[in-house]
């Protein structure tokens, strides 16, 4: 894919590559020190500024594809074993050097093993799943970075050129009032102007219906007797209260979702993800894909793209199973043991990978184009390219083939 548009050699790959893994002062020009898959790259790579962002992306692309082989051959190496695959078999998937194959060879017993314990459990085992998706939290200051190397500037102005969260929502700093659009509530970490649902500490108390971190009294106006028999508040919290009562009011600090409005106090800012009156900055994009900004040419838009989407930070999936129908309870209560302790981590590789997959093209490229750099690191970064495509799909591939053993 890459060797009709990669301007040197492969004989000259071949004598780079061992010059590269023993480096000395004299060999400094046949050496590359500069480039490492998953870390942040040395100016001193060379180039044109969008060669070192394309470059950056690989970097941070494949080292992401990585290390979601690693954890998905520890998931699928897990769920085997915890079904008694035989030892024969689960010494040979071990023994693969490619990290690649190896995932697969353990992924490919985890699928068999799945499939022998529903035929053991007997009856009409039926498995439903119900997933709350991941979250995955892109960083505004990070695409703004990316976006201001692209021009060769040396910051990006994000109050002039606010970014937009398609598909998602905007988590802003706001000095001033954030407000939600009608009918709709504001997520909030400041003062609620209306009912708080989330937690919420004031002095003096605050209407509770969950669980408090301090005194529980009961209500003067005779709306709540205090401290429950399972340990929960309902009366007045004089501390932080985690569910509010409904339609209550926090007219201290609200953590969670305000119907009203968020409100910054003196000199202090809150976060919220509503239309900010007064200064602010945007802070993140969560659950969508990160738009806008600072102008970029298209190709190193492109490889923001990338490196945002491999750094994006992403909650764990919450993943519920209901088993029915099976004949011997006790298979199922094994096989339950195993998925619901690893299949949080495949569902969400699976959503990460699904989303840089996207983005394979632009890697692609990346490692087609970026001929400008030191000479030593381009068969380095060639085939940190290729290897982050590759695995990314070999992911993708396997999880989806795990989840679907289980439905």
């Amino acid at each position: 894919m890459f060797a009709k548009h990669y301007f040197v050699t492969m004989a000259t790959a071949a004598l780079l590559l061992p010059a590269a893994q023993g480096c000395s002062s004299a060999q400094d020009a046949l050496c590359c020190k500069e480039f490492q898959a998953g870390a942040t790259i040395d100016a001193k790579i060379g180039g044109s500024a969008q060669s070192q962002v394309a470059v950056q992306a690989i970097a941070d692309f494949s080292g992401i594809a990585a290390a979601a082989i690693d954890d998905l051959t520890g998931a699928c190496r897990s769920i085997a074993q915890d079904l008694d695959v035989p030892k024969a078999d689960a010494d040979k998937a071990e023994q693969n050097a490619d990290k690649q194959k190896r995932m697969q060879a353990w992924c490919g017993l985890a699928v068999t093993a799945i499939g022998n314990v529903k035929a053991k459990a007997g009856g009409n085992l039926t498995i439903s799943i119900v997933v709350d998706p991941p979250k995955c939290e892109a960083s505004v200051s990070a695409k703004a970075n990316c976006q201001a190397k692209c021009s060769g500037s040396a910051s990006c102005d994000l109050k002039a050129n606010p970014p937009t969260c398609e598909g998602g929502k905007l988590e802003v700093s706001c000095k001033g009032e954030c407000t939600a659009s009608a009918g709709a509530s504001v997520a909030c970490e400041g003062s609620c102007t209306g009912s708080c649902t989330g937690s919420c500490s004031a002095q003096g108390g605050v209407e509770c219906s969950g669980r408090c971190e301090g005194t529980c009294e009961a209500s003067a106006a005779g709306g709540g007797s205090g401290i429950q028999a399972d340990g929960t508040c309902k009366g007045t919290c004089k501390g932080t209260c985690s569910v509010t009562a409904p339609s209550a009011q926090c007219s201290g600090s609200c953590k969670g979702s305000c119907s009203a409005s968020c409100k910054a106090t003196a000199n202090a800012s809150v976060k919220c993800d509503g239309k900010c009156t007064g200064e602010f900055e945007p802070l993140k994009c969560t659950g969508g894909e990160l738009k806008g900004g600072c102008k970029a040419e298209a190709k190193c838009e492109g490889s923001c793209d990338a490196s945002v989407s491999a750094k994006a930070e992403c909650t764990p999936p919450a993943v519920k199973l209901a088993f029915s129908g099976a004949a011997n309870v006790e298979v199922v209560a094994q096989l339950r043991a195993t998925l619901e302790a690893n299949l949080p981590l495949v569902y969400g590789l699976k959503a990460r990978l699904e989303g840089m997959a996207k983005l394979t093209g632009t890697i692609t490229a990346n490692g087609s184009a970026v001929v400008d750099i030191k000479a030593a690191c381009l068969p380095a970064v060639v085939t940190a390219a290729a290897s982050g495509v590759s695995d990314t799909g070999a992911t993708v591939s396997a999880t989806g083939s795990l989840i679907a053993s289980v439905k």
